[in-house]
């Protein structure tokens, strides 16, 4: 039988449960003589959207990659880009059976496009994203929500220019073509009976439309064997945790209820699982502080294997429809604390204990429960390592005797209406035109800040000039009051030079004046004693008589 799959991601671009599960649901139909196909979402960037087309375990895939992505949970989840690949792939590979694991990163209509082909369907609903666009339907304040009609318009991103009554407008119109995907649908399965009790209660279908049919796991093994250690080790007790770490996983709640178990009672606490988005990582590193809690970042199954656990704890905020991480725990033989809701309530028995769901103190009250009371713990070992875990193998044969009953099904196929093709088409065709209006006004808006910034670019650079001038200006007046100071200081010394050159001219008049009454002094008095001395010379001359 040729069976394709579509999903919303493929390992190793793209992991988690149901891309891993779809992995090797792929490989295991292949190895047992089946032609398969997956076709995954991607989020690799191409100049134009196209296929990437690869090879897994002789399972082909093909990826779409540059589809023109809108970021965030939006409401609007149709693409004709997407659906154009998705009928060429179907018409080259021709399937016998399709079985969509997921719509996301596709199209919103791939029952409707099978159903047009004459391709029968079976889809697996692995989450709540056919009526939440968030997925797991986990409220940004952390809070689970219940609700028939959610206010979901609160939840979903928008643009700042949408109205609150057109996202109602797209939410209403996304919930009305999903549930016809789920209508045109040969067959609908669920991993759990919680999953079918809930979606009954917010998707409106018959009772008999949901069918349980438990995954198998996609964890190989070998697994380890033997009887568990009985008690409590010696050493500290190991709780882990593995997964995402993000908040709808619930990593805080460990945290919190880690802070409140005894300081003495020596527990360590081991989180595996890629780094968080930075301000939940933040958050999670405060609780840890002081705390001895090794954050392991990236792992595999071995890793899980030789950690030496004696506890795994899984506080997830979601409702959880089946856990692949609690078929890890049973295969590894370890006892789980989960949540009372979900899947977990249906799947754990006797090999853990369930906790309120968003309680930290209870959760840290289950743990205290076990290092007071090593026996209990022991039980919850045994039972760990007797609880069965469905194989893929198994899994497959179910599948194949799905596959089979569809296919064979000779009822009228009812076609699609067309009309709703057209009115997604028209609606998405607006979408995108006022995205290119939007994209238009956002290059005119930037080369108006561009024209902006460059005003107030030269605005500064004229500021600056201006006030450079103002202070070569004052500079100049300065100069200028400097010379005028010294102006009037050399006018005022020149009066007092001419004042004083007078003055000196008098006193060099009258000194003159002196001099020449002194040098006449002189000589009168020179010419005196002369004329003494000559008289005096010659009377000394005269004869004797």
């Amino acid at each position: 039988m040729k069976i394709l799959q579509f999903v919303h991601g493929y390992p190793p671009e793209l992991i988690g449960g149901t891309e891993l599960y779809t992995q090797a649901l792929g490989q295991r139909l292949t190895a047992r003589g089946h032609t398969c196909f997956v076709v995954a979402g991607s989020n690799w960037g191409c100049p134009e959207p196209s296929m990437a087309i690869a090879e897994d375990r002789g399972v082909a895939i093909a990826r779409l990659i540059g589809l023109p992505r809108r970021m965030g949970f939006r409401p609007s989840t149709y693409d004709p880009i997407a659906e154009g690949l998705a009928r060429q792939l179907l018409d080259l590979w021709g399937p016998d059976i399709v079985h969509i694991q997921h719509w996301r990163r596709l199209t919103d209509n791939l029952v409707a496009i099978c159903r047009e082909l004459k391709i029968p369907t079976v889809v697996t609903l692995h989450d709540q994203w056919i009526a939440c666009s968030r997925h797991h339907r986990v409220r940004l304040d952390e809070v689970f929500c219940a609700d028939r009609t959610p206010p979901c318009a609160s939840c979903v991103d928008r643009d700042p220019w949408q109205p609150i009554d057109e996202i109602e407008q797209e939410l209403e119109f996304r919930q009305h073509t999903l549930e016809r995907e789920l209508q045109l649908a040969d067959r609908l399965l669920v991993p759990s009976q919680a999953q079918r009790n809930f979606l009954q209660q917010i998707v409106p279908l018959p009772l008999d439309r949901l069918e349980v049919v438990p995954l198998g796991s996609p964890v190989r093994g070998p697994w380890p064997t033997g009887s568990p250690d009985p008690g409590l080790p010696d050493a500290p007790l190991k709780v882990g945790y593995w997964g995402y770490l993000s908040p709808e996983k619930g990593v805080h709640l460990l945290l919190e209820a880690a802070r409140l178990v005894s300081s003495s009672s020596g527990v360590e606490w081991h989180l595996y699982g890629p780094m968080a988005e930075p301000v939940y990582q933040e958050r999670l590193n405060q609780l840890a502080n002081g705390l001895p809690v090794i954050f392991h970042g990236e792992y595999d199954s071995r890793d899980l294997r030789s950690a030496g656990l004696n506890l795994a704890v899984f506080p997830s905020l979601c409702w959880e429809t089946y856990s692949f991480v609690l078929d890890e725990a049973f295969q590894i033989g370890l006892p789980v604390i989960v949540p009372n809701r979900g899947a977990f309530c249906e799947r754990v028995g006797d090999a853990g204990l369930l906790f309120e769901y968003g309680d930290g103190r209870d959760l840290a009250n289950k743990i205290e429960t076990l290092l007071v009371n090593p026996s209990a713990l022991t039980r919850l070992k045994r039972a760990a390592a007797a609880a069965g875990v469905t194989s893929m193998d198994d899994h497959a044969t179910q599948l194949e005797k799905i596959y089979q009953e569809v296919v064979d099904c000779h009822g009228p196929i009812p076609l699609p209406d067309r009309n709703h093709r057209d009115l997604l088409l028209h609606k998405h065709r607006q979408v995108i035109e006022r995205d290119r209006e939007i994209d238009l006004l956002r290059q005119r808006l930037a080369e108006d800040d561009r024209k902006i910034l460059d005003l107030e670019a030269r605005l500064r650079d004229m500021q600056t000039l201006e006030e450079r001038l103002l202070e070569a200006g004052r500079a100049v007046d300065q100069k200028e009051m400097l010379l005028q100071q010294s102006s009037r200081d050399i006018q005022e010394r020149l009066v007092v030079q001419e004042c004083n050159s007078a003055a000196l001219a008098q006193q060099l008049a009258a000194l003159d004046q002196t001099i020449g009454e002194l040098i006449a002094e002189r000589d009168a008095l020179l010419r005196t004693p002369a004329a003494r001395l000559q008289a005096f010379l010659s009377k000394s001359r005269r004869p004797k008589q």
